[in-house]
């Protein structure tokens, strides 16, 4: 079984990552089509990549559509390599990653540098 890219790469070597039912792992969006004299808007579903997947594969010199390719099946990820050693890489560093995604207005405390006292972010002014 493998999985192609549009320049017909082939990827052979396949890691599969639960997914986390607090994320959604797919993402939709609108792209102008010309049909006839006019333009009609059409949708199209993408894979959400998992965050910190894809920060550890860009660190790795591992670039997304050449080296690897995210595909998200019977709920859960498949990320395809070309190489083996690259998915077993891969999969040593997916062993403990917590998938989350990142909330405006997140909880923070501050420390005050004089007197060591914390914080809440709802306790300060902001001036």
């Amino acid at each position: 079984m493998s999985i192609f890219n549009k320049q017909g790469d082939e990827f052979t070597h396949v890691v599969y990552v639960p997914r986390d039912p607090n994320t959604k792992p797919t993402y939709s969006h609108t792209f102008p089509v010309k049909v006839g004299n006019h333009v009609e808007e059409r949708w199209a579903t993408k894979v959400r990549p998992i965050a910190d997947m894809t920060k550890v594969l860009g660190a790795t010199g591992l670039k997304r559509y050449k080296d690897y390719m995210v595909d998200f099946n019977k709920g859960q990820y498949e990320y395809w390599f070309k190489e083996d050693v690259d998915a077993a890489m891969f999969k040593l560093s997916s062993a403990g990653v917590v998938q989350k995604m990142g909330l405006p207005g997140a909880k923070f405390k501050i420390k005050c540098p004089c007197c060591s006292a914390i914080y809440d972010k709802t306790d300060i002014e902001w001036v």
